[in-house]
């Protein structure tokens, strides 16, 4: 858990240590690392828990389905936890009069773009973790390397899927949007990435069924 806590704080930190930030640029970008991150944090999360304190969680709660909500908490989670880091960070520093952080200067609309970014992208990311976590990937380097592959195919289908291309179609779509503005790319985006996320919630409740 910590591992991600620390990359998290750094990349905050390192993001906007460079000013000014063009805002929906800098956002997208952001909401990138955001699926990255929640993946990883969603990943170690379950793959630290004891073999015997998962099945007796799993029965406690009346089986896989449940447990799946579980996870699916723990997604929300993370990506709301992120979605705060990256977007009210900087959000503090422009109310305490760091006029320079962002030019030009960010707006309400910026703001929900963003959040709405954050959040659908780390929505998908901590999807993808729990995909490949325990009791469906055992072993840490597999399960690790599953993740980064399963990031990089969304990268690569994303040339292909265009406007529904999950967190690149994101970024895509706030870079491309007028400054203050929620554009409908950034909606069927978002859609895209929930998409994604629920198929990928789908897929490792029921692989879980098979292996456990």
């Amino acid at each position: 858990m910590l591992p991600p806590l620390a990359a998290t704080l750094f990349l905050v930190i390192g993001v906007y240590a460079y000013r000014p930030n063009e805002p929906r640029a800098t956002f997208a970008v952001t909401a990138l690392m955001a699926c990255g991150l929640a993946a990883w944090t969603v990943g170690a999360i379950l793959a630290g828990e004891p073999d015997a304190q998962s099945d007796m969680a799993t029965a406690a709660l009346g089986g896989r389905a449940a447990r799946a909500g579980l996870e699916a908490v723990l997604t929300a989670t993370a990506a709301t936890v992120l979605t705060v880091v990256f977007v009210a960070y900087p959000l503090v520093f422009v109310a305490f009069g760091a006029d320079t952080l962002f030019r030009p200067h960010v707006r309400a609309g910026d703001v929900v773009a963003a959040v709405l970014a954050h959040l659908c992208c780390g929505v998908l990311g901590g999807a993808v973790g729990v995909l490949f976590a325990p009791p469906r990937l055992t072993r840490r380097a597999t399960a690790i390397a599953a993740v980064v592959a399963a990031l990089l195919v969304l990268v690569a289908v994303s040339a292909v899927l265009g406007p529904v291309g999950g967190p690149v179609a994101m970024a895509q779509a706030m870079t491309d949007a007028r400054a203050g503005t929620v554009t409908g790319g950034v909606l069927l985006a978002g859609a895209s990435c929930l998409a994604l996320a629920g198929a990928a919630v789908i897929g490792a409740t029921r692989w879980a069924a098979r292996s456990g």
